[in-house]
Order: structure tokens, then C-alpha cells, then sequence
């Protein structure tokens, strides 16, 4: 128990800027209990999201605009801009149109470039829209849970069964300690919270399984990307990989919108 405990709380540090006043050791099962528990960190994410949500919806009379930006805006914070990190340096490195070597070298430099910029401002944009029209139409706030989950619940997939860019990175710190059954284990921890969600809500089946499918194709989609365009993944990878699938999976509720009340 004590190695699951501190798994967690190594995600925790990893992932999120909660306060954790500990000292984890580096140990092999530690960092395999870390990347296991990653989808258990979205779910949290997601809990403190639903949570604001169903205070300012419920408590206060504040208008969607508020709302969907101030929700944004928390999902970063909460992550401390890492996956922001992520996009920004894998944006500039692929519009670079360089070498796979060269690309690789673009994500270690710390400067922002130019497609750095515009690709964030693209991403959350594009996000802002989809969540303020759907909040505007009340959206249920299973899915501040889901989203999260779902994206965190992955990029722990994605790290297990991508092919390792470099022998070096945090990627590959995690990878090294990690193996193919512990996918396993990351799998029966996202039914099992999917499932627990869903229970006792109304006609959610259909959206539940439209947005693990969606989640399922970001994942078969970042991996071939990766490895075609950077000959695999690193921890900046990673990073992009859920700030994307956040954003596909808005769009998705944002889609349903059109033909359901979500």
C-alpha cells in the first residue's frame, strides 16, 4: 500500500501543482504505481471542474462567458501549464518542417516561437467556443469529469505503448519502469470510474462510449503521428497529446449540442 500511496502522490507532483510536502523516492515500482494512477489524477482534475461548475451554476447567478473562461483557464492552472508547455514546443518544432533530429532539438529550446503562440491561441480559442455554447445550453456536468479523465486515462496508454523518441527525457525516466500489462491496469481503472459516473444518469451510454471513442482515436492518431513526424514520443509529446484531446472532446459535446440536449 505504501508504494500505491506514494505512486500517487508522485502523479500528483508530476501532473498538478498540488502542494504535496513529501519527498518521493525514485523507485521502480513507485514510478510504475505514478503512471497507473495517472487517470486517477484527471478524475480529480475533473472532480475540482465539476465542483465550480455546479457552484457558480447552481449558487450564483454569473453568465456562461464567465464560466467557460474561468474553467479554461483553471484545467491549465491546475496542470501548472505543463500540457500547455507540450503543445507550444511540439507546435514550434513541427512547423519548423526540419529533420526528425532537428525537430527533436526545437522542443529543448526554451524560447517561444512564433507558431509556439498561435498554435495556443488556436487550441484554447477553438476550446473556448465549444465549452461556452455548451454551457450556455446547461451542460451536464458528468463530462468536466469525463474529459479529464479520459485524456489523462490515455496519455498514460499512449506512454506505455508509444515508441520512446530518445533514451532520455522524462518519457523515458517513467517508460523505463512501466510495461506492457501495466496498460492493463490503466484500462480497468478508466471503466472502472466511466462506469461509476454514468450510473444513474439519463441516457448517457450513447455519449460515454462517443467520447472513450473519440479519446481512442486522438491516442491511435498521436501515436502513428509521433512516430512518423518525431520518431516517437517524449514528455512534451505527452503534454500536447491531452491539451489536443481536451479540446477534440469539447468539440464532440459541442457537436452533440446540435442534436441532443447534453
Amino acid at each position: 500500500m505504501k508504494t500505491i500511496w506514494h505512486g500517487w502522490l508522485l502523479s500528483l507532483q508530476f501532473l498538478t501543482v498540488i502542494p504535496i510536502r513529501k519527498e518521493i523516492n525514485w523507485q521502480p515500482a513507485t514510478a510504475r504505481w505514478s503512471v497507473r494512477c495517472f487517470p486517477i489524477v484527471g478524475l480529480l482534475i475533473g472532480g475540482i471542474l465539476a465542483g465550480w461548475y455546479s457552484f457558480f451554476s447552481s449558487f450564483t447567478s454569473v453568465s456562461p462567458l464567465f464560466l467557460s473562461i474561468s474553467l479554461l483557464w483553471l484545467s491549465i492552472f491546475l496542470s501548472g501549464g505543463l500540457h500547455a508547455d507540450g503543445w507550444m514546443d511540439v507546435s514550434d518544432a513541427f512547423f519548423s518542417y526540419r529533420d526528425v533530429a532537428r525537430r527533436q532539438e526545437i522542443m529543448k529550446d526554451s524560447r517561444v516561437g512564433a507558431f509556439a503562440v498561435l498554435s495556443i491561441m488556436f487550441l484554447l480559442s477553438f476550446r473556448f467556443l465549444f465549452m461556452y455554447e455548451t454551457i450556455g445550453s446547461h451542460v451536464s456536468v458528468m463530462f468536466f469529469v469525463l474529459i479529464p479523465l479520459l485524456s489523462r486515462g490515455f496519455m498514460a496508454l499512449l506512454l506505455i505503448y508509444g515508441r520512446l523518441a530518445k533514451a532520455t527525457g522524462m518519457a523515458a525516466a517513467f517508460r523505463e519502469h512501466v510495461f506492457k500489462r501495466d496498460a492493463y491496469v490503466v484500462i480497468a481503472i478508466l471503466l472502472f470510474w466511466l462506469v461509476s459516473i454514468s450510473v444513474g444518469v439519463p441516457y448517457v451510454f450513447e455519449k460515454l462510449v462517443m467520447l472513450t471513442a473519440g479519446a481512442l482515436v486522438c491516442f491511435l492518431g498521436a501515436r502513428s503521428f509521433c512516430e512518423k513526424q518525431f520518431g516517437g514520443i517524449t514528455g512534451d509529446m505527452l503534454g500536447a497529446f491531452v491539451e489536443g484531446v481536451e479540446t477534440w472532446l469539447w468539440f464532440i459535446i459541442w457537436l452533440l449540442h446540435f442534436f441532443d440536449t447534453v
